[in-house]
């Protein structure tokens, strides 16, 4: 027996209903039945790209999505969906883009803010994000999105008591932000913004003590953000490139002639060299053990 819609509309009511429920496998074999009848549906293919994007399966999201749009360019939610769906894939410029085009078209969207705003965070932006945050919030006071953002760069900005409180609350009630905030980890890191990142990892252990990797995360920033790291700072921000300079940096020097006539000065600076070296060999380790 079919027991397909019996016409377009009464499909696309049926399907927005179940993705509405997050209900995605059912809406996923519904569109399976459905789009063989109506393959030039924009609004059933938009369903399609939702079920994808839930699924983690970006690449195919953004296949979809761009076939919709060639279709139909000024697709409101096709555009929007597409702008997140290249936040999810860490392309920020092209998401960034798709905004910028979207709110000249819809300047009172709140949500085009606070989207945007997400962009500004996980790119570093944080004054730009909180501005943009707080116009998506003047919009929409209760904004979801908006508040995160919010929160979050109240914490980098200033990490006092107030603001801990803030976040655990926000960490409590939406743990689905966990994940936006060790990516904002992960992000600081790679800034080499230690202490920013320490003091996030610290909430997120409070929030999640059980969790080992969070745990380690905090273990490894508490060890980088010590005073007694302070010295192999251009080793933590630039690793293996840091190393190589340094090393240049003295064969230049030595190299030079500059030292020829000062030998006692050559040779401190040959002994502080070979400390350091070898300071950055043991004490990192060592000092992982006693923190622990």
């Amino acid at each position: 027996m079919n027991d397909l819609p019996d016409d377009l509309a009464s499909a696309r009511h049926e399907i927005g209903e179940l993705l509405d429920r997050q209900r995605f496998h059912m809406a996923e074999r519904r569109l399976a039945e459905v789009l063989p009848n109506f393959p030039d549906s924009l609004e059933l293919r938009y369903f399609q790209a939702i079920v994808e994007w839930v699924a983690d399966h970006d690449a195919r999201a953004v296949e979809i999505l761009e076939e919709v749009l060639a279709d139909e360019p000024t697709y409101y939610d096709a555009r929007y969906l597409l702008a997140k769906v290249k936040l999810d894939q860490d392309e920020y410029r092209q998401a960034e883009e798709i905004l910028l085009g979207l709110l000249a078209d819809y300047p009172e969207s709140p949500s085009l803010y606070a989207t945007y705003a997400e962009v500004m965070l996980r790119t570093m932006h944080f004054e730009k994000a909180e501005a943009l945050a707080g116009e998506a919030l003047k919009r929409d006071p209760d904004h979801e999105g908006a508040m995160n953002v919010h929160v979050l760069c109240g914490f980098v900005n200033s990490s006092n008591d107030e603001q801990r409180e803030r976040l655990q609350r926000l960490l409590q009630e939406h743990p689905d932000q966990m994940q936006t905030t060790i990516r904002l980890v992960q992000h600081l890191i790679e800034q080499g913004r230690h202490e920013e990142a320490y003091q996030l990892s610290r909430e997120l252990v409070l929030a999640d003590p059980a969790n080992e990797s969070l745990v380690e995360l905090a273990s490894e920033l508490r060890r980088a953000n010590h005073w007694s790291m302070r010295p192999l700072w251009p080793l933590q921000r630039f690793g293996w490139a840091g190393s190589i300079g340094i090393w240049f940096a003295a064969v230049v020097l030595f190299r030079s002639g500059v030292l020829d006539d000062t030998p006692t000065l050559a040779t401190v600076l040959v002994t502080v060299l070979l400390i350091y070296v070898v300071y950055s060999w043991v004490w990192p380790p060592l000092l992982k053990r006693l923190l622990r």
